[in-house]
């Protein structure tokens, strides 16, 4: 780890692993996923045009890959936490 990463990796362990998981993981990952996901799939289904169902499917892609993204978030903490720790011995 250099020292920029380590700087920037010690600003994030001040709001801790929760805020991390939540923000990293959750939100800035599971949302945008599930929401890339819906689009692709709608696009793939549908074309262009505004037809078809996609409310089922946007509603199991935004349970599903937020809680994906908590444990991805929890995953990234972990090993960033690996990282720091033998940049510092």
């Amino acid at each position: 780890m250099n020292d920029r990463s380590r700087r920037e990796w010690e600003k994030l362990r001040i709001e801790g692993k929760s805020h991390f998981v939540i923000k990293s993981g959750v939100l800035r990952w599971g949302l945008s996923t599930a929401i890339l996901y819906t689009l692709y799939l709608h696009l793939l289904e549908n074309g262009w045009t505004l037809s078809g169902n996609i409310i089922s499917k946007a509603v199991l892609a935004f349970i599903l890959f937020p809680i994906g993204g908590y444990f991805w978030g929890i995953w990234v903490w972990s090993w960033q936490e690996k990282k720091y720790r033998q940049s510092s011995e």
